[in-house]
């Protein structure tokens, strides 16, 4: 796999993989070695949220592309009573974000290698999220390529499913067309509301509870670009 040195992040060009067939995917993923780490890859098939969750806790949240695992370490420590699944598709950064969960004495908090499309699709229970967190995923900004964002047609369906009565997916992009898009999707999903509020909330937060931080977010706001933050609940 590709792996980081300890205490350093993977390089830029690591690995990314996008939406393929399922077991193409999935066996491209070679698997993490070190089992001291918080982090499961199980290539062809990974196991279901229902086992990945420790018997202690009875709230769940995933983040989609957790990258250096920035957000995820904040809420992990931000929120002990909370579980927390990091779903990445690179193994060097699923690896390193480990190590920091690891390093931060964390234990509610795990990665997993895969496919996160796929795995809310065909390994996440209904009703078993309480928050999905999908912060500035790819914007796959050419046309050939945007069937491979994260937030397609279906995924409304998808995210109304896996999340609980009065769960919420919060999301966060600096692209403006992809804001655009994930709003007129998410606004024609009958299982969700836009929650104004909510985002207020958050907005005045602690770190680690709902959008920040994230690497991105500190690195797009010293650029000064502007940030789009939104707060979708299930009824």
């Amino acid at each position: 796999m590709g792996t980081a040195e300890k205490n350093e992040p993977p390089a830029p060009g690591a690995t990314r993989l996008h939406v393929g067939g399922k077991l193409s995917f999935r066996r491209r993923v070679r698997q993490v070695a070190d089992r001291d780490l918080p982090c499961i890859d199980l290539t062809e098939h990974p196991p279901p949220l229902e086992r990945l969750v420790p018997e202690q806790f009875d709230t769940v949240e995933i983040e989609v592309g957790s990258g250096k695992g920035t957000f995820l370490l904040a809420a992990a420590t931000a929120q002990p009573d909370v579980f927390f699944l990091g779903i990445e598709a690179a193994p060097g950064y699923a690896r390193y974000a480990a190590e920091r969960l690891q390093r931060a004495s964390a234990t509610n908090g795990l990665l997993l290698v895969d496919n996160a499309k796929l795995y809310l699709e065909d390994r996440v229970a209904d009703g078993s999220v309480a928050r999905l967190h999908v912060y500035f995923s790819d914007p796959w900004p050419k046309r050939r390529h945007r069937k491979r964002r994260f937030f397609t047609p279906e995924m409304g369906d998808v995210i109304t499913r896996v999340l609980r009565p009065g769960g919420y997916l919060l999301c966060a992009t600096d692209n403006a067309a992809y804001a655009g898009q994930i709003c007129r999707l998410l606004g024609e999903s009958e299982g969700l509301v836009r929650d104004a509020a909510e985002e207020r909330r958050l907005h005045e937060a602690p770190p680690g509870h709902g959008f920040v931080p994230t690497s991105f977010d500190t690195k797009y706001q010293e650029q000064g670009r502007i940030i789009r933050r939104y707060a979708y609940r299930r009824p």
